[in-house]
């Protein structure tokens, strides 16, 4: 009798334990898009308006950035390129729900980031890198897709309940502030969130008369200086493969009307300025 009991037991076991090898085979088997698609819902992030989207980056900004980067860089040519480069690109989105706001600091990293509201942040290094205002533009190009499409919202959507986001929301608290700014930082997008991004760049950049190809030419020196996996580098690490992604930029097809526009703007001068 226990004999049969023990039996019966092992069968349910290695039954239910094949059940559970087959679900994670398959769920590994699956693309990162149906991941997403399956397991995650867009709900809590429709629940979260663009004006507590928008008051959650002012918090993140002067309570977290401000204490962090005391000193923006800011003087009158940098200030003037920035205003140039962005309002170009922020002009071919009429229906934005974001007033944007571009903040140069001082530091000598290969980066830009984003935080929720429209808020992006570009290292003075990154500046220095780009071989001209184009390249920039192809970087700031990106991180408007992250925030046009709401990917940073969606990360901390994951990452924290919808509770805790509304108290920081209201309240404020800085140690939780603090810990929604690292996941932002910490966790890159996903694999699809960075094709979208590139994609929406490559639309943006074409719409402003800027060469979509000038995604191409940044990933080009980036391949070049050896920087393409730095794990130092937040702005390329976790993105897809550079090669890949110079591919696109180059197979991408302008329409026939199409007339790119040059910055009129003196590019060793403003670098000159940092």
């Amino acid at each position: 009798m226990n004999k049969k009991i023990l039996l019966d037991g092992l069968k349910s076991l290695g039954i239910f334990g094949g059940i559970f090898i087959l679900f994670y085979v398959g769920l590994n088997l699956l693309s990162e898009d149906k991941k997403n698609k399956w397991f995650y819902s867009d709900e809590k992030i429709s629940l979260i308006s663009y004006e507590q989207e928008i008051a959650l980056g002012e918090l993140i900004d002067e309570y977290i950035i401000a204490s962090q980067y005391k000193n923006p860089l800011t003087n009158k040519t940098i200030d003037s390129m920035m205003w140039a480069v962005s309002k170009r690109l922020q002009g071919q989105i009429p229906t934005s729900e974001y007033d944007y706001n571009i903040t140069v600091l001082d530091n000598p990293q290969i980066n830009a980031f984003t935080i929720p509201g429209g808020n992006i942040y570009v290292f003075s290094g990154l500046i220095s890198f780009c071989d001209s205002p184009e390249q920039l533009a192809a970087v700031l190009a990106h991180e408007m897709g992250h925030v046009e499409k709401r990917h940073t919202v969606d990360r901390l959507a994951r990452e924290f309940s919808l509770s805790v986001l509304f108290s920081i929301m209201t309240g404020g608290d800085t140690v939780l502030l603090s810990d929604l700014y690292q996941t932002l930082i910490s966790s890159g997008f996903s694999r699809s969130q960075e094709k979208e991004a590139d994609q929406f760049a490559l639309n943006l950049l074409e719409d402003a008369s800027i060469s979509p190809k000038s995604i191409a030419s940044f990933f080009r020196k980036l391949n070049r200086e050896n920087l393409a996996y730095d794990e130092k580098i937040e702005l390329v690490m976790t993105h897809p493969h550079n090669n890949s992604r110079i591919k696109a930029s180059l197979n991408h097809e302008v329409d026939d009307t199409f007339d790119e526009i040059p910055f009129e703007l003196n590019w060793e001068e403003i670098k000159a300025a940092l």
